[in-house]
């Protein structure tokens, strides 16, 4: 008996895989040409000739409909002209998607002067336009809308699109357009995420899955879904642990079934104070959220930007967004950050958590762990849903050894989470309360 109950104690304290990884660091690009600084724009890559390609959002002197190039090779900027006398209004909070076989950038919904709904495509060979769906709330196409998560698929040759705020307020609603044919279907089954908008998306080609994380419901949001493309079944992944939620924020897809999200707004729509920085991998197989950290060189917290990821060179990179004071220009890369991050698994050699004592406990523990950097630091209990039960915790602590006498007489007897998260680095081990019979 007593060697079932070892047996026990030793699975319920094994660490929480909530993984961590060492930085190689971001570089921020000295560009030239005169792009304007923006946010709410969107971004494609056109692997033929290495560049990023951005069209319209939001600048200093109001929309945008322009669309630049950046040379990945020369690190220019440069306008596109375009011939076309047609062209879709300035907008922003829109989608742009790359249709690679016909070598054009797609342009769906966005918020200018009203809501849109419209698809346009600017073909890179002859620099014109073409409206592929004219503007306008029609039956058998999805309302005006704009902060919807969308992406391509060119196997399929369907544009799809989930949710967004429309003229009806946010919705919840899965479509396909087929840019060969020019009609839209509607793809909504019964199970599907909460309505929302602001959100952000990526598309995992050899999983068939767009993947879509957090936005804006009535409050932030941080779960993080999959929709299989082909038969448009949604998939809710549900870490034990997630990130602080947010909206306006990236997500890139970089193989293996890892995503990476940067930065966001963590408060309301707009709210530079809730401007973030921070950089995470999901991993769709084990389902968990990797802090991944970052040098004192790395962009500053900014929301709204735009961002894309290059496979074939290993390369997250984004632009521009509005920061903690204004609109800016900046661009930055993180290269070789798949390699980073299926293949480090270490521990940190800065950050050692974690011992509990007793633990299991009656009534009390003592908490310990050690830090080499000055750094905030944030010492949670949390339940297994992810709910913090007590702050321990919340402030800015310097190099040491650190440790925290805390009193869970009044927590029920159970499985609880101890969350020590630092700047850089994020870890959890299981903390086990004993039922008290005296």
């Amino acid at each position: 008996m007593l060697s079932k109950i070892n047996t026990f104690i030793l699975l319920i304290l094994s660490c929480f895989p909530f993984c961590n990884i060492y930085s190689q660091g971001w570089t921020q690009l000295t560009t030239s040409g005169n792009i304007t600084p923006r946010s709410n724009a969107s971004a494609i890559y056109e692997a033929g000739n290495n560049r990023m390609i951005v069209f319209g959002g939001i600048t200093s002197s109001g929309l945008a409909n322009d669309i630049w190039s950046l040379d990945l090779n020369t690190n220019e900027w440069s306008l596109i002209p375009t011939t076309s006398t047609l062209r879709p209004d300035p907008r922003s909070t829109h989608i742009s998607m790359f249709d690679s076989l016909s070598n054009r950038i797609l342009v769906w919904s966005g918020n200018g002067n009203t809501l849109y709904n419209d698809v346009w495509a600017f073909n890179f060979n002859d620099s014109t336009w073409q409206e592929l769906f004219p503007d306008g709330n029609v039956s058998g196409a999805p309302l005006k809308r704009y902060g919807v998560a969308s992406v391509f698929d060119p196997f399929n040759r369907n544009l799809i699109s989930f949710a967004g705020f429309t003229t009806s307020g946010r919705f919840e609603d899965t479509w396909s357009f087929n840019v060969d044919n020019q009609s839209w279907t509607e793809r909504t089954n019964l199970d599907f995420p909460l309505r929302r908008c602001l959100t952000s998306q990526c598309f995992a080609p050899e999983r068939r899955e767009m993947i879509v994380f957090g936005g804006q419901s009535t409050g932030n949001l941080n779960d993080i879904w999959s929709l299989n493309v082909d038969n448009f079944i949604w998939t809710n992944h549900i870490p034990l642990l997630s990130p602080v939620a947010r909206h306006f924020t990236s997500l890139v897809y970089c193989g293996n079934s890892n995503v990476v999200v940067f930065g966001g707004d963590s408060l309301n729509q707009g709210n530079t104070l809730g401007a973030m920085n921070d950089l995470m991998s999901f991993s769709l197989d084990s389902q968990t959220w990797n802090t991944i950290p970052q040098d004192s060189i790395k962009p500053s917290a900014r929301y709204g930007h735009t961002y894309i990821y290059i496979p074939t060179q290993d390369k997250m990179i984004i632009f521009g967004g509005q920061g903690t004071s204004s609109l800016n220009a900046e661009t930055w890369v993180y290269e070789g950050i798949s390699s980073l991050i299926n293949t480090v698994n270490e521990k940190p050699f800065n950050v050692s958590l974690l011992k509990c004592y007793p633990n299991p406990s009656l009534d009390k523990t003592t908490i310990s762990f050690f830090i080499a950097q000055k750094s905030f630091t944030t010492l949670n209990i949390l339940n297994l849903n992810g709910k913090i039960i007590s702050s321990l915790i919340n402030t800015e602590l310097i190099p040491g050894n650190h440790s925290v006498n805390y009193s869970n007489f009044n927590l029920a007897p159970g499985i609880y989470l101890c969350a020590l998260k630092t700047e850089n680095f994020i870890e959890t081990i299981r903390l086990v309360i004993l039922e008290n019979r005296n």
